[in-house]
Formats: C-alpha cells, sequence, structure tokens
C-alpha cells in the first residue's frame, strides 16, 4: 500500500485514547482520498510494561502500525522511533489527547503546497473549564510561528507538533540523531532547526486542532520543560547554530521561566482546587478513600499551609510538616527538616507524604526516598487533577 501522509502519535499508558484516533483516522481517510491520498496511522508504545498490537485493534481506510518500545524512550525518542519508520512523504507529530477536525490532513495537504510545513490555527482548551481560547486570535499573531527571532527572545509559539504538518525529508538531520534527555521542547528544537537551515513554513489559518491541558503534558512539568530548554540551547550552540548573544537571551529567559513557572504552579493549583470546592468534593474525602488516614506535608508555603487549614478539622491527621525553612514557622504539628535525624521516625508514621511543591516535585521525591524507601510520595497536584478525573 502507496502511503502518502503518515501520523505519528506517542502513547504512554493512554490506551484509552486509540479508539478515538482509529476514528479519527478513518474519517480523515475518506476526506483524503478525494484526493487519492492514502495514510497511516503509527503508534509508538513508549509505556514498555502494557505492549499492545496492531492485531488488537480494527484500520479502516489506512494502514495502522503498532511500534513497542523495549524500553520508555521519552517524547522526543518516541516520535523519532515513529519518523524512522514513516513511510508516507508528509508527516504529522500528534499527541494521544490531542483533537483534530475529520478534514484536518485533506486541509493541511491542500495548504501545505511546495513549502516544507505548515502551521494550522486551533484551540486551546483547559480540561476542567468551559472558556478555551483560540491558539492564535488572528494572522498577524500567528505569523510569529515563521519567524525565527521570536522564538530566540519570547518562545515557542507553536502550542503543539499537532499543529503542524511536515514534508517527512525537510525535517533535520540533529532533530532526529539528537534525542533530548528531558521532555518538553524536542518540537522547539525541531523549528528553530528548520527555520535556521531556511526552511519555509506557511500559515493555515482554519481551526482544525485542539490542545487539550490535562495538567498533565510535558508543557505543564515546568522544570523538566526549563531542563528541556536548555538542552536545546546547548546542542544549537555546539553546532554554531546560535550566536554569543541568542544563546545569552535564550539563558536569560530560562532563568525567568523558572521564577514564573513557580508562581504559574501555584494559580494552577488553586484553580483546580476551587474547581473542585465549587463540586463540593472535598481533599479530606478523597484521601479517606484512598485510606491515608496519617499524611505529612512536605511544603509549608502558601499552598501547604493552606492544605494543613483545610485537613486540620477533619478526620485526616496531619502528623508533620516539612520545609528547608522548618525554623521559620510557627506551627500546632512538628515542622522539620528533611535532614532533620527525626526525620525518619516522623516518615514511619504516616500512610503518605503530600509535596505542594509541584514544580521541584520530582527532585523532593528522589530526596524523601532516599531517608526512607517505602513511605507513599504524592504530589497535590497529582491528587487534584486524579480528584477532577474522577467526577469527570
Amino acid at each position: 500500500m502507496k502511503v502518502d501522509i503518515s501520523i505519528v502519535i506517542p502513547i504512554y499508558k493512554g490506551s484509552q485514547y486509540i479508539p478515538y484516533w482509529l476514528d479519527k483516522v478513518r474519517k480523515n481517510a475518506i476526506y483524503l482520498s478525494a484526493l487519492h491520498l492514502e495514510c497511516e496511522l503509527i503508534l509508538v508504545n513508549d509505556f514498555p510494561e502494557e505492549p499492545f498490537s496492531a492485531k488488537d485493534f480494527t484500520a479502516v481506510g489506512f494502514h495502522l502500525e503498532v511500534l513497542n518500545s523495549g524500553k520508555n524512550q521519552g517524547i522526543h525518542g518516541a516520535r523519532v522511533y515513529g519518523f524512522e519508520h514513516a513511510q508516507g512523504e508528509w508527516i504529522v507529530f500528534l499527541d494521544q489527547d490531542d483533537w483534530i477536525t475529520d478534514d484536518y490532513l485533506l486541509k493541511q495537504k491542500l495548504s501545505i503546497d511546495d513549502a516544507d510545513g505548515v502551521v494550522c490555527n486551533g484551540f486551546s482548551k483547559p480540561f476542567c473549564k468551559s472558556i478555551g481560547n483560540y491558539i492564535y486570535a488572528d494572522n498577524d499573531e500567528q505569523k510569529c510561528v515563521i519567524d525565527l527571532s521570536y522564538y530566540i527572545s519570547t518562545g515557542n509559539p507553536i502550542y503543539s507538533p499537532g499543529q503542524v504538518m511536515l514534508k517527512k525529508n525537510a525535517i533535520p538531520y540533529l532533530w532526529h540523531q539528537n534525542r533530548l534527555k528531558e521532555n518538553g521542547a524536542d518540537d522547539y528544537l525541531l523549528w528553530m532547526l528548520m527555520l535556521r537551515e531556511g526552511k519555509k513554513f506557511v500559515l493555515n489559518e482554519e481551526k482544525l486542532y485542539t490542545h487539550i491541558d490535562h495538567g498533565s503534558n510535558a508543557s505543564n512539568d515546568m522544570l523538566s520543560m526549563v531542563s528541556s530548554i536548555h538542552e536545546v540551547e546547548e546542542l544549537l550552540a555546539k553546532n554554531n547554530l546560535l550566536s554569543h548573544a541568542e544563546k545569552e537571551m535564550i539563558e536569560n529567559r530560562e532563568a525567568a521561566c523558572v521564577y514564573s513557572f513557580r508562581y504559574t504552579d501555584i494559580i494552577t493549583t488553586y484553580d483546580y482546587w476551587l474547581y473542585l470546592e465549587s463540586r463540593n468534593y472535598k481533599i479530606a474525602d478523597f484521601l479517606r478513600e484512598r485510606g491515608y488516614f496519617k499524611i505529612g506535608i512536605y511544603g509549608i508555603g502558601a499552598v501547604g499551609s493552606r492544605l494543613y487549614e483545610v485537613l486540620a478539622d477533619s478526620d485526616v491527621e496531619i502528623m508533620f510538616a516539612m520545609d528547608r525553612r522548618a525554623k521559620k514557622f510557627v506551627c500546632s504539628i512538628p515542622v522539620l527538616r528533611l535532614e532533620d535525624v527525626k526525620a525518619e521516625d516522623y516518615m514511619k508514621q504516616v500512610n503518605a507524604i503530600i509535596v505542594t511543591a509541584q514544580s521541584a516535585f520530582e527532585s523532593i521525591k528522589k530526596k524523601i526516598e532516599e531517608r526512607n524507601h517505602e513511605v507513599l510520595v504524592l504530589s497535590f497536584k497529582s491528587i487534584l487533577l486524579e480528584m477532577i478525573e474522577s467526577i469527570k
């Protein structure tokens, strides 16, 4: 079977999304048939613990290929793995939780003409709000995607690779031969490389794509994103694709991002919390349902102190709080540092430790587990997301 367009979708603990994509690609294939074009769907399973096969699914009107990763490769590695197996002249990288219209492939193909890539408009939809927004308010805003200086001075104006159809042979060698260790900025690297090489992008003003913000997207893993951007900057500089001034500009953005992300994280956490309160789903109810009757709180700042107040009158007992600034706090429960001698004894008393500092969750979790590898360490933001998912 001749293939014109390849759709590559990494799947990570996301088998629930596959029926949507089988149906959506089938509908797109019908539109493509008007131009006698064929497409393939490549699902890259990046969760080796749960392998699946193309035989497990029914593909109508298109070719389906399933690639099972031997080990977790991360989003960049999974996309490259799919890229290496793609047969089409054109390629689209989508995320498992994206949405596209039934005529997405046709309209992107009609728009790309002789260019190397086409970028469509679309919607950004927060998963727990009824109000969304356009990705680009107008054509002037959308033009940022073809301006290399914008990527350097401001950041990535393309929400997701799912907005873009590319000529497969226009994808730079450096992108698929240098897989980023951290998730988040491989698409930023791809656009920067293409623009630096003089590749031509055209704009499709039609709203064909929807980015669903589930709160757990790679782009929401704040510190990982900053590290990933740093990898991009280092790779570009190493290959003489950034001037000294451009490198400094990106580095300054990275530093500013760390502080910005921390505040954004607090706002997002309160946003999710308020959503749950509006539906009368209490944190204490969730913890009780999971059997977490005795907990510790790591991070007793703005979010942690409010969590303490909310749980103080419930039957969930807060045994202690931890914070690197423990000596500053006056509290009715013990507040200690992770390094304190008594920390391990306190950790043995709880069902779980809830970490309220989401932007540094992974590093905090690692440090806690180094002191006590048996203790359950939970992200407060992840708890809120799980609660929201359970009522949606």
